[in-house]
């Protein structure tokens, strides 16, 4: 109808006319535009919305989970310590179940929690612009960037507690739910592993792992909060322009 109303003034040098037509006409596509971006910013806000909810859940288990785990190696470390403390102790005085027991409780160090999910997420389909926060963004990437340190420091302490404290999965071998079953002439062979030098050595490195692994889980720890203390105080409109 407008095409025809322009044609027709056209036809008759109708130039007010053929103006007012044409502003209207470009008014038309220029709402037409802005409708259209402000339909794809709503859309995209509301996908922020969802993601900020994810981030919050994610980091929060992240959160709980982290410091579970130090618990868990204040738990290691205090027993690796009293393991150290019984083997200085005349073993003849210690028996197996007291050491097995201790050899149980002193062994071993966590895994790293990971990444986030949702963080690695975004990254890999582009998403992360939808973040407005400029802190947020900043608290993910370096909580990102302190678990890829984390993990490259656990394969050392992993392989540290695997080539130097090996012995100690060999004489935890001679475990069992009563240590007084053991064959006799195994008994002389687990005394001589007691008594020896390298049992303590491997002791002693394995709770300087976990020590190690602590402060590790400490500075995970600390970033989380701080992704969880960047996140808007309340989730941002789902309309807003």
């Amino acid at each position: 109808m407008i095409l025809s109303s322009i044609t027709q003034a056209l036809r008759t040098q109708n130039w007010f006319a053929v103006i007012v037509e044409f502003i209207i006409v470009l008014a038309g596509v220029v709402i037409g535009f802005q409708i259209s971006a402000w339909n794809e910013t709503r859309i995209e806000h509301q996908r922020e919305v969802l993601i900020l909810e994810r981030l919050q859940a994610d980091f929060t288990e992240i959160e709980t989970r982290t410091a579970t785990v130090i618990e868990q190696l204040d738990a290691r470390i205090e027993a690796g310590e009293a393991f150290e403390a019984l083997l200085r102790q005349d073993q003849s005085e210690v028996s197996d179940l007291e050491f097995f027991i201790g050899l149980q409780n002193a062994i071993g160090t966590p895994v790293p929690n990971g990444r986030s999910a949702t963080y690695a997420e975004l990254v890999a389909s582009g998403e992360m612009r939808l973040i407005r926060s400029e802190a947020l963004r900043e608290a993910l990437v370096e909580f990102d960037e302190q678990v890829r340190r984390q993990e490259l420091a656990y394969a050392s302490l992993a392989r540290l507690i695997t080539d130097n404290a090996g012995l100690l999965l060999e004489v935890q071998a001679y475990a069992s739910n009563d240590p007084d079953s053991l064959p006799p002439h195994l008994y002389a062979a687990l005394a001589e592993i007691r008594q020896s030098a390298g049992v303590y050595t491997a002791a002693r490195l394995t709770t300087r792992a976990n020590l190690v692994n602590r402060v590790w889980h400490e500075g995970t720890l600390e970033r989380a909060r701080d992704v969880l203390a960047a996140m808007p105080g309340e989730a941002p409109e789902a309309n807003a322009p």
